[in-house]
């Protein structure tokens, strides 16, 4: 990108981080009524579904800038599988009150899955008639995958990583890209469009990264707050 100002990926990572966090204790804490009347919903959608819609286009963003950069694709994708089956128990009992709970996977499956998506759709780049039948066949495989494995956010959330991935293969410029995924967004969650004010202010640049933590976070707080669940609500 080449911008003299702006922000890294490691900040944009610690933004999602936080929004993240916000999201998931909204709906793993917030939402149980641990804190009686004093329990708003009105601070719940603000905390869920604005706070918390930030962090996913920004994985998905910072995903493929990923896949474009890694010196060994197949670790990146061995290291969302590992933190996938990390995660899901955690996930289970933060989101859904129990420890195993087979009708919602958790977001490194999603975002393995989007990996596999283009990493298959790299594989037949091209607009000829052939290369184009493959990418369709690939994406609606993806699409189909990622609704019936109930992953976290189904299909949209592949899609959102297929966007991106033509996004950047095509070089759209860095303002019409975020512009375009923004867009894109307000299908899903309005909300979510906030996440390109911190995208499009994304210098290029590595910034200061310490690469397992924030596999490791992911797993980390959901697992404090699924305790934190069982503990005030008791198991659903």
């Amino acid at each position: 990108m080449g911008k003299k100002f702006g922000i890294s990926s490691a900040v944009l990572k610690w933004i999602a981080v936080f929004s993240m966090i916000i999201d998931h204790f909204a709906c793993a804490i917030y939402n149980q009524g641990v804190l009686g009347d004093r329990c708003s919903p009105e601070v719940h959608r603000f905390l869920r579904n604005i706070i918390g819609r930030i962090a996913f286009p920004i994985y998905c963003y910072l995903l493929v800038e990923g896949f474009f950069h890694t010196k060994s694709v197949w670790k990146y994708l061995r290291n969302l599988a590992i933190f996938a089956l990390l995660s899901e128990i955690p996930f289970n009992m933060a989101i859904f009150g129990h420890v195993f709970y087979p009708k919602g996977q958790n977001v490194y499956f999603t975002l393995a899955l989007g990996l596999c998506a283009i990493i298959l759709l790299k594989n037949f780049a091209g607009f000829r008639l052939p290369q184009l039948l493959a990418q369709a066949v690939i994406i609606a495989v993806f699409l189909f995958l990622g609704e019936h494995l109930e992953v976290d956010y189904h299909w949209k959330g592949i899609a959102y990583i297929v966007l991106f991935y033509y996004l950047k293969s095509l070089r759209i410029e860095d303002s019409l890209a975020a512009l375009a995924g923004a867009a894109s967004f307000v299908t899903y969650e309005p909300a979510a469009t906030l996440a390109f004010i911190p995208i499009y202010l994304y210098n290029g640049k590595r910034g200061r990264q310490i690469k397992y933590l924030f596999y490791a976070i992911y797993p980390l707080h959901l697992a404090v707050f699924g305790v934190l669940r069982f503990w005030l609500c008791g198991k659903q």
